[in-house]
């Protein structure tokens, strides 16, 4: 079974990355991270680094970086999933802020850590292990499936 590639994005891919977390690929961003740091991570994590910095695209070696041509977020991402075939992979997904892994909480845990409506609203909540954000499916939820399914469709 082919493992998905480990990402990092530079600062200008801010958006893509967190749609690629949405999709569950684990992707590094951080936008005080200098290219030095990023170039240095890539290479001790095995990570293949997306950028829009020709220059530090050419910095790293041969297939260690991805230099995204795309301008919008949403070309961005179906750029990156075709280019890498991301279409493959079934992943759960990451949390947006860090990274970290979700993981189903009780919802008798999260009565003080949402709104009430929320909670009276919702049955189902997830957690971040790191920085322990609270996920739920909100309105926002169909949208960002529906976004999901199309990217899945153009880059299949």
């Amino acid at each position: 079974m082919t493992l998905p590639p480990l990402f990092a994005a530079d600062v200008m891919l801010g958006r893509t990355a967190r749609w690629l977390r949405l999709l569950g690929f684990d992707t590094f961003y951080d936008n005080r991270a200098g290219d030095d740091a990023l170039k240095q991570l890539c290479l001790q994590e095995d990570r293949v680094l997306l950028t829009k910095d020709v220059a530090l695209h050419q910095a790293m070696p041969a297939g260690a970086s991805r230099l995204v041509e795309a301008v919008y977020p949403r070309q961005q991402l179906e750029e990156i999933m075709t280019v890498f075939r991301l279409d493959r992979f079934s992943l759960p997904p990451r949390c947006t802020v860090c990274n970290g892994g979700l993981a189903a909480i009780d919802k008798a845990l999260v009565r003080d850590l949402v709104p009430a409506y929320v909670f009276r609203t919702q049955s189902t909540f997830q957690r971040c292990g790191q920085c322990q954000k609270i996920y739920w499916r909100g309105t926002h939820f169909g949208k960002i499936t529906k976004f999901i399914e199309n990217i899945r469709k153009v880059s299949g």
